[in-house]
């Protein structure tokens, strides 16, 4: 076994970013404490999970009484979702402060707590903002749960002795099953649909956002930039934005997705995605009996109102990469890789036939 290198926290352990924080760690000799209200699936070797409610704050102290005093490190990467941006706001910092005092009341001496963001900081999400947009921008004048735990971070940790970062991914790109954010999983399943249908692969969103230029995040840049923001002094106490090396449009890298799945490349026909997947929950699993597939459920595969919203936004997203890079951080990514790389693991775990 590798030496232990310290003990992470790992919040939101389930989900695409904390599996994947969680399995580098582990890989790398790490002691991994992982929360969350059940187990990961499939289950991540090593791990000490602990079932926990993140917003209950006297269920979180206690839970942690047992394991928390030897934690070094917290990467948080919960998130409770709310239509109503100050509700989810107030709701998702109190369960960053719960975390963080649940591991303090356990005895823990922590060295740093690392938060993941995103490009809603800068507004992605609710119209056209300044690209590429930096680190120091104005905030977005919504409400938001990213400009909370910051501002927190901020001002509780020179008092209890931690340092903290946070890191700004876009639209991550990675295997996943039950994490409704994940965009290429709605690419793959639409891809399936159309070819099962006989149809070409079409574009299901808007014209502008077909043209427009986009960005992603590799799940593995981000676990990439999540360590070493926890672990490089030249990254204490600042937020990075974490986007791949390049931009792209999606009319440039559509030809390659259809040519995945042995299709020809259609133009834009905008559906709804929602009444689509919904409408295909039957003939999927018919076809996963015939290919002998894994996941029959293709809800615990992809989102189809989550594509619908993603989709349909026409504005340019590009995120400025210059901090990160002069702060020391030299890892690289292409985006065409990351897509294509992405559908090989759908494929490779038998999810998409």
């Amino acid at each position: 076994m590798a030496e232990e290198k310290g003990v992470a926290l790992i919040a939101g352990v389930s989900g695409i970013v904390g599996r994947g924080i969680a399995t580098r760690l582990l890989g790398e000799g790490w002691r991994v404490i992982g929360l969350s209200r059940t187990p990961p699936k499939p289950g991540i070797d090593g791990l000490e999970h602990v079932a926990a409610d993140l917003t209950d704050g006297d269920g979180l102290t206690a839970a942690l009484a047992g394991s928390g005093a030897a934690v070094t490190h917290i990467f948080y990467a919960g998130r409770a979702p709310d239509p109503d941006p100050a509700v989810e706001a107030a709701r998702n910092t109190a369960m960053l402060v719960n975390t963080v005092e649940a591991a303090e009341a356990a005895g823990a001496a922590l060295a740093h707590v690392h938060s993941v963001h995103g490009t809603k900081w800068y507004g992605s999400h609710v119209g056209p903002f300044k690209t590429p947009a930096a680190e120091d921008d104005p905030r977005c004048p919504v409400p938001n749960f990213y400009f909370d735990q910051q501002d927190w971070l901020e001002a509780a940790a020179p008092r209890r002795g931690f340092t903290w970062s946070t890191t700004r991914p876009h639209l991550l790109i990675g295997f996943s099953l039950g994490y409704p954010h994940n965009i290429l999983s709605v690419v793959a399943v639409h891809a399936v649909l159309c070819r099962e249908q006989g149809r070409p692969l079409t574009f299901p969103g808007a014209q502008g956002h077909f043209d427009r230029v986009s960005q992603v995040t590799d799940i593995e840049l981000l676990v990439d930039a999540m360590q070493w923001c926890a672990t490089s002094p030249s990254a204490a106490n600042q937020p990075f934005n974490v986007i791949n090396a390049d931009y792209f449009r999606w009319k440039d890298v559509w030809p390659d997705i259809a040519a995945f799945f042995g299709m020809e490349a259609g133009g834009v026909k905008t559906e709804s995605l929602a009444a689509s997947f919904a409408a295909a929950e039957g003939p999927w699993r018919e076809m996963v009996t015939r290919e002998g597939l894994s996941e029959p459920d293709i809800g615990r595969i992809a989102s189809g109102p989550y594509g619908d919203a993603t989709f349909s936004a026409t504005w340019d997203d590009m995120s400025s990469t210059v901090k990160i890079r002069r702060a020391g951080f030299d890892k690289v990514y292409a985006s065409r890789d990351s897509l294509l790389g992405a559908l090989a693991a759908y494929r490779r775990h038998r999810v998409i036939p």
